[in-house]
Order: C-alpha cells, then sequence, then structure tokens
C-alpha cells in the first residue's frame, strides 16, 4: 500500500479541523512561530565615552566572533583589569582566563579561586589565587607563577613571604618571624617580644642590669609585617607606632625610621587619648610635573592666584596612614617612604572605623586616580559619604553628600571616576571629572566594564562586548601588553 505523503502533524491539524466543523466550534487561531532572538551585534555605534581613545580591536560575542569558549559561560562572566590584561572570571564556577588586552592573546587559563588583587614590590599587579585544594599561589600581570608558600602557613606580602609564629593571634602576636624572598629564602628573621608586664613587686629580669641589650640598652622595637616596598617592610607593633626596616641584602633589618603617634609632634595627636591607631593605606605614585602641566595647559581654572598644584617629581611616592579612633575624627598623614617624612596631614570628616592592630595596608575601598594623584576615599561617617583628596598637596578637593549618594563610583582612568548612577530610571552609568566632580558624561551610548592601565577597554553595548584601545604597538599598547603597569584602584592589598 502506498504511504501517505501528507506530513502527520499536518494530518492531524486537518483532523482537528474536520471535528471542529462538524461539532460547530470555532477553528482554534493558528500557531504563530516564535520570533527569531535579534542577532548579536558586531558593529559599535556612537561614540566611546570619555577617557576611552583608540577604535574597535574585537567583538566578544555573536557570530564570527574570534573569542574564547569562556565568555559564553551560561551564567556570566566577571571582568576584572589587571595591568594591561584582563582577567575573565566565569559566573557560574572558579574558571579564569588572563587575556593581554590590546592582541586578545591567552596569557593563562585554570581553574582557582579568586582570592583578590596585591601588588609586587615595585607596585606591579598581581593576582591572589588558590588551588582547588586551597593551596594559595600568586601569579603575576603575565601570568607567570610569581610566589607560593615555601612552607604551610607562610604569607604573600607586596612581594614578600611572610612567616608568622606557628600558634599566631590577633591577641598574642609575639614569637619568631621571617620575612622571604618570592623563591622562600630568608631575607630577615627576627623576634617581636611582647612587652613587660606590669610591675607585680616580685623580682624579674627588668630588674637586673645586666638583663636585655648589651649596654643595658632596651631592644629595637618591632612588630607584625603590614606591607612592603622595594628595599623596606614595614611593621605595626601594636602601641601606635609604625617601623620601617631595610630589606638591603647588606644589611638586612636595619633600622630606618618610625612613626609614633603618641610621640611624633609633626602628626598632631600626641596629646590625644586613647590614641588612634594607625592603617597604612597604601603607597601611591604622584603624577609627575610634566602631566600636571598638561592637565593645567587645558583647564584654566586649575590655578587660582597663580598658585599651581604641587606634582611630585617623576617617579615620586607618597606613603598614606589613616589614624583611627572610636571616637574622634580620623587624620590621615602622607609620608616619604625614604625617611618616613610627615608630607602633610589632614582631619577627615568624621570617625572612621578603627580595624586590627596587625591588619595588612589596603586602600579601605578606596579609588586612586594616578593622572590627577586624586584619591577618593569612602567615609564611614561625618558630612560626606566619601571625600576626594589631593595625594599631593593634602586638600579636600570635594566631598560626596549625602544626597549624592546614589552615586557609586567604581574606578577611575586618566583624570576621571565612573561610576553608576543608581538616583535615576536606571542604574546608569555617569563619569565625574577627578578633579572637580563634575558631570562629564551621563547618556551614554555604551558603558565601560572595565579599562586598563594601558587604556583598553571593555565596553559594553547592548549584548555585545567590544574590547577598545590604542593598536597594539601605539600609545604604549605593546605587542603582549606591559604587564608591569599597576592597576589604577588597587594601590596595595593585605597578606594572603
Amino acid at each position: 500500500m502506498r504511504s501517505s505523503r501528507v506530513p502527520q502533524a499536518l494530518t492531524c491539524g486537518l483532523a482537528v479541523l474536520l471535528v471542529a466543523a462538524c461539532s460547530g466550534d470555532p477553528a482554534p487561531d493558528p500557531v504563530e512561530p516564535e520570533a527569531e532572538p535579534a542577532p548579536v551585534p558586531t558593529e559599535f555605534e556612537g561614540q566611546a565615552p570619555p577617557g576611552i581613545e583608540g577604535e574597535v580591536l574585537r567583538v566578544l560575542h555573536g557570530d564570527g566572533a574570534d573569542a574564547h569558549t569562556i565568555f559564553a559561560d551560561p551564567s556570566g562572566v566577571r571582568i576584572s583589569p589587571v595591568g594591561d590584561a584582563f582577567l575573565v572570571s566565569s559566573g557560574g564556577e572558579d574558571r579564569h582566563l588572563l587575556q593581554d588586552a590590546a592582541t586578545g592573546a591567552d596569557l593563562w587559563e585554570g581553574e582557582a579561586r579568586f582570592r583578590g588583587f596585591g601588588i609586587d614590590l615595585d607596585g606591579a599587579p598581581v593576582l591572589l589565587m588558590s588551588d582547588p585544594d586551597g593551596a594559595p599561589f600568586v601569579l603575576d600581570a603575565a601570568g607567570d607563577a610569581l610566589w607560593e608558600p615555601a612552607r604551610d602557613g607562610d604569607l604573600y606580602l607586596n612581594g614578600v613571604g611572610v612567616r608568622r609564629p606557628g600558634d599566631w593571634s590577633e591577641e598574642e602576636p609575639y614569637g619568631e618571624y621571617a620575612v622571604l624572598d618570592a623563591d622562600g629564602g630568608e631575607l630577615w628573621g627576627y623576634e617581636f617580644a611582647a612587652p613587660p608586664q606590669e610591675p607585680s613587686g616580685e623580682p624579674s629580669d627588668a630588674d637586673d642590669p645586666d638583663a636585655g641589650e648589651p649596654g643595658g640598652e632596651e631592644p629595637a622595637a618591632l612588630g607584625v609585617p603590614v606591607t612592603a616596598w622595594d628595599g623596606a617592610v614595614l611593621l605595626a607593633s601594636g602601641d601606635g607606632a609604625l617601623h620601617a626596616r631595610s630589606l638591603d641584602p647588606g644589611e638586612p633589618g636595619a633600622e630606618l625610621w618610625t612613626l609614633d603617634g603618641g610621640a611624633d609632634e609633626d602628626l598632631g595627636m600626641t596629646g590625644l587619648a586613647p590614641l588612634p591607631a594607625p592603617h597604612v593605606l597604601g603607597l601611591f605614585p604622584l603624577p609627575s610635573p610634566e602631566e600636571q602641566e598638561t592637565r593645567a595647559d587645558g583647564d584654566p581654572d586649575e590655578e587660582e592666584d597663580g598658585e599651581a598644584q604641587e606634582p611630585g617629581d617623576e617617579g615620586e611616592e607618597v606613603l598614606l596612614v589613616r589614624w583611627s579612633s572610636a571616637e574622634s575624627p580620623s587624620v590621615l598623614s602622607a609620608h616619604d617612604p625614604a625617611d618616613g617624612g610627615v608630607l602633610w596631614t589632614l582631619e577627615e570628616p568624621g570617625p572612621n572605623p578603627v580595624g586590627g592592630d596587625y591588619d595588612p595596608a589596603g586602600p579601605a575601598g578606596g579609588l586612586y586616580d594616578a593622572a590627577t594623584g586624586t584619591f577618593l576615599l569612602p567615609q564611614a561617617s561625618g558630612a560626606a559619604t566619601a571625600v576626594a583628596v589631593d595625594l599631593a598637596a593634602g586638600e579636600v578637593l570635594w566631598g560626596l553628600e549625602d544626597e549624592d549618594g546614589a552615586f557609586s563610583p567604581a574606578f577611575t582612568h586618566d583624570g576621571f571616576i565612573y561610576g553608576t548612577d543608581r538616583g535615576g530610571d536606571s542604574d546608569s552609568q555617569v563619569v565625574l571629572d577627578a578633579r572637580d566632580m563634575d558631570v562629564v558624561a551621563d547618556d551614554l551610548s555604551a558603558h565601560v566594564e572595565a579599562i586598563t592601565q594601558g587604556g583598553h577597554a571593555m565596553l559594553v553595548q547592548g549584548r555585545q562586548r567590544f574590547v577598545y584601545g590604542p593598536l597594539p604597538g601605539e600609545d604604549g599598547a605593546e605587542e603582549g601588553g606591559d604587564p608591569s603597569e599597576g592597576p589604577p584602584a588597587s594601590p596595595g592589598d593585605g597578606a594572603s
């Protein structure tokens, strides 16, 4: 018997129509085929946001996109800048890709838990990771292994390793310490001794004139490492003082200088009780005179009454410390890292939380724009939710008042602050001028998801990601990128 060539679905449909005709019921409406989703755009439309220069280098979604499969993760991805590379992190699992921003070359890929960003002794950015078994390791911005613990319990701190006493705690931090190089070799070992107890009326070593250092000298004050940079490590002693010690192989551990809030009159806190506790916010590069002059030439309002800004020399850095107490307004102090000299002090609008005595250095959620030397520092209380501080002059440039709190800053680049305006009808991106808080743009055709130090941006428009910036080899965007450049918003991170 010859089989029918009518598709089965169509015969069923005809049967339904016949039944409907016989019964008098109206025929069902024909089912409209589902509309095909609009294709993902591959052409960038409109202007790039302020501060972004160059051209479209790559598209990362849609037909014809030459992109890594991680960008198709059904749970989405998170993009973070690391020097001149992008870190792409899976939204559904601990899977990461480090990709050169200018060329798209894959630098490193692996499964690991991302624990945060850090820096090395030169201030270049690093990635703090741990493997599936929980063992920590550190990658540089080129994806190369920089550090792993030589022993269980070793910590990474800004390019050096720190070995604490085995029973270390915030309450009992005393014992034997070692500062290690990246390969685990000991640079300097010392003992952080507990302070002498209050006299009990019974004989003790303190009553013995022969006890202690030769000649009856008190042992030099030490403490817990909280930050490090090329040539020095900074120790917190837990009594309101910070001690800089040398990492020079010729004289490791040599005393360099000390900051003491209770004794240094230049800090202006000698009469306060209780004494504010110091927390190191980081080491920040100041703009060079050429950068400041170029910016001032483009803005006639940058100088008033003939008084120009006071930029630092090229390569000059300042060490920024916040002195906090529970009741009094916290105080910022800037120091020359070479000798600890006080450059300026500045009282903040109100008190800020007092952290642990031995918390490692970190920017406390702040954002730093190296192009203008502007540090945007959140405030826990007072008249502003955040203040922008000129780190060269030690002056507050502007503050985010309570009514401005809808603006949520995210990152900075080349004199601009990018954030989200949560007070409007939608969470739209807004770009502010870092020096005066003026709105530069708020109706953008694309928003900036991340931007590298070299100026390569991840732009999002519609459902598409575009990499936008200078071509490789132009404006410092050399082939393979320059991983030595530091992240604009991560001047320092803690031990991990």
